[in-house]
């Protein structure tokens, strides 16, 4: 059996609250109304027999014989004393003797202290010469307060239905203004199964509500995006691979027909392209461990001078080969960063090659380190050919080659950037560059100083 739609579901919420606030609201409404009439009809009974004993009181003197002139004043209907018994109330002297009683409390007898503590007060000339007591019996209304509390029953009745109606109006109203948000975002929902990744739902409040379709457009933005990039990158890996991959198999294919002969020439030729493979398999390899987080990385202590000697070595003919100056410094203060030494090494070998490569001879490639706050900075800095402003937030994208990249060199995965930046990041640094076209470009890789 189906369930119920949620629509549904919060007109029944809406309907269900309203009517259960409705009914208290008429049961309390109405024993209240009922109770304080009672009240007032006593009250207004209490104020006439008051009156009627003073004046009895100040004509006798005493208040014997009233039974006689009482009784027959409540067998006048205009009186208004026919209440009297009918209300539970009787007339006591201050010695507690009853007067007029009930059949219960009958005249010529005592009445207790116990029923006593409640009584009212007749007073003459301040002196007070009797007392009223109420006894509260079921309140039995005659016909005309009877009218009067069926009218106004009959108006909370009345009252009741209209605002059962209006909880429905308002319960459509309002389930229809919050469900619009849901059904838009169901809606998205159901569209990103259909493989429409980027959906932009509407922002109708503040509200949590709103809160989660903010979350949800963004979630949306960024698995179009990564879908994005993953497309882009799959095109990428692929062109990639066709190109050694044609180069092979035309090569392998000419030597088994014949038509080209064996020789140890194309034979280093074909493993320079092997070796071209598995170079970007390595990368691919990285950067996947990196976006899983399981990049291993083994930190320890090293000497910045003693790793500045390495590079120096390593990248000093490739430099000289162009006429380039190579220069290390560093600040006194800085001795050792806590860092996987090959992995850093990695990173600023590939800095310093691309450097290299894209400064023109007689200019100069400078690696400086030097504390910055609480962490270390290394800068790898050129006189080159500078980025572009388009190209200079998009060179650690994958793949990504512009015309004035680093990226772009024949040879190179194009991986090397974002490499570079997934291993800085799994040591919990940041690599940041800066460059003007035509005076060159500087990156700057920060780690912690203290190892985490």
């Amino acid at each position: 059996m189906k369930s119920l739609s949620i629509r549904i579901k919060f007109i029944l919420a809406f309907m269900a609250a309203g009517l259960a606030a409705i009914a208290l609201v008429g049961i309390f409404t109405s024993a209240v109304s009922n109770q304080q009439f009672q009240n007032l009809v006593l009250d207004r009974l209490i104020a006439e027999i008051s009156g009627f004993v003073t004046e009895y009181y100040a004509t006798h003197g005493s208040l014997y014989g009233i039974e006689h002139q009482f009784r027959s004043a409540q067998q006048n209907a205009a009186s208004g004393f026919e209440n009297m018994f009918r209300s539970g109330i009787i007339l006591v002297l201050p010695d507690r003797w009853i007067v007029l009683g009930d059949e219960n409390r009958p005249a010529g007898t005592y009445i207790s202290s116990a029923d006593f503590r409640d009584a009212n007060e007749v007073i003459y000339n301040d002196e007070i010469i009797a007392y009223l007591v109420t006894f509260n019996p079921p309140f039995q209304p005659n016909p005309q307060e009877a009218r009067f509390l069926e009218r106004t029953n009959r108006a909370l009745i009345y009252a009741s239905l209209i605002a059962v109606l209006l909880a429905i109006i308002l319960g459509l109203i309002f389930t229809q203004a919050l469900l619009k948000p849901l059904a838009n975002l169901n809606t998205a929902i159901s569209n990103m199964k259909n493989g429409e990744l980027r959906q932009a739902v509407p922002e109708t409040s503040d509200d949590e509500l709103g809160e989660v379709i903010i979350g949800f457009n963004q979630m949306s933005t960024a698995l179009a995006e990564a879908n994005s990039r993953r497309d882009q990158m799959t095109a990428d890996i692929a062109h990639e691979l066709r190109s050694p991959l044609t180069v092979i198999n035309g090569y392998l294919e000419a030597m088994q027909d014949g038509s080209l002969e064996i020789t140890q020439q194309r034979l280093s030729f074909i493993q320079n392209e092997v070796n071209q493979l598995n170079r970007l398999v390595d990368d691919l390899r990285t950067l996947a461990l990196a976006d899983a987080g399981e990049l291993e990385i083994n930190k320890e202590a090293i000497s910045l001078q003693a790793m500045f000697t390495y590079l120096e070595n390593a990248h000093i003919l490739q430099a000289n080969s162009k006429g380039i100056e190579l220069l290390f410094e560093k600040e006194p203060s800085v001795e050792m960063i806590f860092a996987d030494e090959g992995r850093i090494i990695q990173v600023l070998s590939n800095l310093i090659t691309n450097a290299i490569r894209h400064t023109p001879e007689g200019g100069n490639v400078t690696i400086k380190g030097y504390q910055h706050n609480q962490d270390i900075s290394i800068e790898v800095a050129d006189t080159g050919e500078g980025i572009s402003a388009q190209d200079l937030d998009l060179v650690f994208d994958r793949f990504y080659r512009g015309d004035t990249s680093r990226l772009s060199t024949s040879g190179e995965s194009g991986l090397g950037l974002s490499i570079a930046k997934a291993i800085v990041e799994a040591h919990g640094g940041t690599i940041d560059v800066k460059s003007k076209v035509g005076e060159g470009t500087t990156f700057t890789v920060t780690l912690p100083h203290k190892p985490t």
